[in-house]
């Protein structure tokens, strides 16, 4: 009877694990956007002039998450060492800042949960580069997921109940920080 009892407390436990997870990523992704939405899209100071200096957000995102990097590699006593030659993360390093800074600069012109949902459209061309470059083989009901997927964000962004989902608060245009005081 307890040989059958450790597996089921192993996966009850398991689950509660992941739901922490999801719940914390999805709660942390949530605070960025409005923080990110808050920076760019708020007027600061008697001049209400709006934040210019989108690298040098990049640049304090970057240093805080090595810092944690690094505290959570020291605490879990894990090898530090690059699995890959450290010349080969230049690519992916660089075209990380400058993703994240063009996602920066996109937030002075649409509200983060748009762009958010305008990055769904990305599924369709991905799969066709992949199939195209890199040989893979998709099935129809992938195919079909992603034209959903694209085709439920896009009626979501272009349909005119949008203003219901988000606040005007900027003379500009409709922010999701407007939405908590």
């Amino acid at each position: 009877m307890e040989a059958t009892a450790a597996p089921a407390v192993q996966k009850g436990s398991r689950f509660w694990k992941c739901v922490f997870a999801v719940v914390g990523i999805m709660i942390t992704l949530v605070i960025y956007g409005v923080l990110q939405e808050k920076i760019m899209r708020v007027p600061y100071g008697a001049d209400k002039e709006y934040f210019k200096y989108s690298l040098f957000l990049v640049f304090c995102n970057r240093v805080t998450t090595s810092a944690v990097s690094a505290v959570a590699l020291l605490a879990s006593k894990k090898a530090s060492d690059p699995v890959a030659p450290v010349y080969k993360y230049c690519l992916v390093s660089v075209s990380n800042i400058l993703t994240t800074t063009c996602q920066y600069e996109a937030l002075k012109y649409v509200s983060f949960p748009v762009q958010t949902l305008a990055k769904c459209a990305k599924m369709i061309p991905v799969m066709v580069w992949g199939t195209l470059i890199m040989q893979k083989r998709y099935r129809g009901p992938d195919y079909l997921l992603a034209f959903l997927v694209t085709v439920g964000c896009s009626f979501f962004i272009l349909y005119p109940w949008q203003h219901l989902i988000l606040v005007h608060t900027a003379e500009e245009g409709k922010t999701l920080p407007g939405a908590f005081p």
